[in-house]
């Protein structure tokens, strides 16, 4: 456990899995563990960035809808990322999904859906309409990075995603984007998760 965990995370609602869940399926869920992903290096403008992405895992659940156009998928993870010496700074983390795109390249195309970490309805899991083509972006948590820290990090459990409309096969990718400032400049880097089938 990190110390100072207060300070930095944003901690998902887990009551996200509770409709996916609870429905009397739960025996047909897949689980799919993902590996771990890590950047180490100096930007340009001289900030000496650590950037992990760890735990993280889908669960691949049959659709809410019980038809051949629906999935539902809950993820878990933690992001973190050290940055000394910053003035400022920003994590965005999430997932892209597409229908019938290969996502293995870190595309990043359409519309961006939002998920608030304190929902007022933590059970109801935000619906995504995807047409064949069609690529989503799902943020699961935005923070600011606070300089004196120099370290931010997001941390989501059993977030839950709906997937509508689409006809064909279905993938996911998990996403963390950083941005850090200082007295020489911006720099951004973007850490990807591996692709994964969600039906």
């Amino acid at each position: 456990m990190v110390s100072g965990a207060g300070r930095w995370l944003i901690r998902g609602g887990a009551g996200l899995a509770v409709l996916m869940l609870g429905c009397g399926v739960a025996q047909a869920d897949t689980v799919v563990p993902l590996p771990n992903g890590r950047q180490h290096f100096t930007t340009a403008t001289g900030v000496a960035v650590d950037f992990s992405r760890t735990g993280e895992k889908a669960v691949i659940s049959p659709s809410l809808a019980y038809n051949g156009l629906s999935r539902t998928a809950t993820m878990s993870g933690t992001v973190y990322a050290t940055a000394p010496g910053v003035t400022g700074g920003t994590l965005v983390t999430g997932y892209l999904i597409g229908c019938q795109v290969d996502l293995s390249g870190g595309l990043s195309l359409g519309g961006d859906v939002y998920i608030e970490p304190d929902s007022a309805w933590p059970e109801v899991s935000p619906g995504i309409s995807l047409v064949p083509g069609g690529v989503a972006q799902v943020k699961f948590g935005t923070k600011k990075m606070d300089p004196k820290a120099g370290a931010i990090g997001i941390e989501y459990h059993d977030r839950g995603v709906q997937v509508d409309g689409c006809a064909g096969y279905a993938q996911a990718r998990s996403f963390s984007t950083l941005t850090v400032t200082n007295d020489r400049g911006t720099a951004e880097v973007t850490l990807y998760g591996n692709p994964f089938s969600i039906g």
